[in-house]
């Protein structure tokens, strides 16, 4: 069943998520009532939704664009089913917007295969990266993203190299700015931003501890599949999957060292997972298999997510 309703890009498929993820937000936000004493909260958890919904349709965009996926919705079903397993990123109003900052920015540096305006693609992808840092610091480290893909694509020109300072002088400028308005002490703020933290026994519950085990098995299967199937990738979409691969290692090490930890965290592996995922399910020959997978996460994710309540 599931398989039939995701293997197309069916506006069925999009209904079935987009309920089913509206249904596990308002859940989840029903548990704990208190947010419902102020309206500028209730404003702000409307449009937080808003900016889920628009980053889980981004993922699709991304994928169809850059042929990473042909005509299936795998990869936006398994993004949904990892944000049901992890709700507490729901609750993160600034990781929320700085994973969409990051999914922008991933949108023009995945891009730049093409070679279309690398220049514009290049400062846009350094500027949401600059905005994301704001929110979620480390993820400055897909800055490392960038520059690779000017080695592999564009590297010729020196012009390139120095467009994500350009970025980066832009974000001061306009931080600075802000920060005089609102007397913010810019050392302390990011003095405290750059932090590194390894304490892991953040867990509230033991329902936490089995859902993060359950997401570290299926990484492990995705990525095993994809780097085992790397040989057999186009010559011409062989860096577009390193490029992949990279997003998921670095999404992992900013859970790793970040000081303040939360599952909600792992969202910045989520992209990177979903699309390895997705490719997974949809080359596996066998139908039963694929709807074993696809019945297993949603199960698992669902019966977590419920049990977390």
């Amino acid at each position: 069943m599931l398989t039939n309703l995701f293997s197309k890009s069916k506006p069925i498929g999009y209904v079935v998520i987009g309920l089913l993820l509206l249904a596990v937000y308002f859940i989840h936000l029903v548990s704990n009532l208190d947010w419902l004493q102020s309206p500028a909260v209730i404003i702000e958890k409307s449009f937080l939704f808003i900016a889920v919904v628009f980053s889980v349709l981004l993922i699709q965009f991304i994928t169809v664009k850059n042929y990473l996926a042909v005509n299936n919705l795998y990869s936006l079903f398994l993004y949904a089913c990892f944000l049901i397993l992890f709700p507490t990123f729901f609750d993160d109003s600034e990781l929320i917007i700085a994973n969409l900052f990051v999914l922008l920015a991933l949108r023009r540096i995945i891009s730049l295969q093409t070679l279309n305006q690398p220049k514009i693609k290049i400062f846009d992808a350094s500027l949401w990266i600059f905005l994301a840092t704001l929110f979620e610091s480390w993820t400055i480290l897909y800055f490392l993203m960038i520059y690779l893909a000017i080695i592999w694509y564009i590297k010729k020109d020196y012009r390139h190299w120095i467009i994500p300072v350009i970025a980066l002088l832009t974000v001061t400028i306009l931080f600075y700015t802000y920060s005089l308005f609102y007397d913010i002490d810019l050392v302390a703020f990011w003095t405290n931003k750059y932090a590194v933290g390894f304490n892991f026994s953040y867990f509230e519950s033991v329902y936490q501890n089995i859902a993060i085990s359950f997401f570290a098995s299926v990484a492990v299967l995705f990525t095993v599949y994809q780097l085992t199937h790397l040989k057999s990738i186009a010559s011409n979409q062989l860096n577009l999957y390193k490029n992949i691969v990279l997003c998921f290692i670095i999404g992992v090490v900013i859970y790793c060292i970040a000081p303040q930890k939360s599952n909600g965290l792992l969202v910045f592996t989520f992209f990177p997972l979903s699309i390895i995922g997705g490719n997974f399910i949809a080359n596996t020959p066998t139908k039963w298999v694929k709807e074993a997978v696809l019945a297993t996460i949603l199960g698992v994710s669902l019966l977590l997510f419920l049990l977390k309540l």
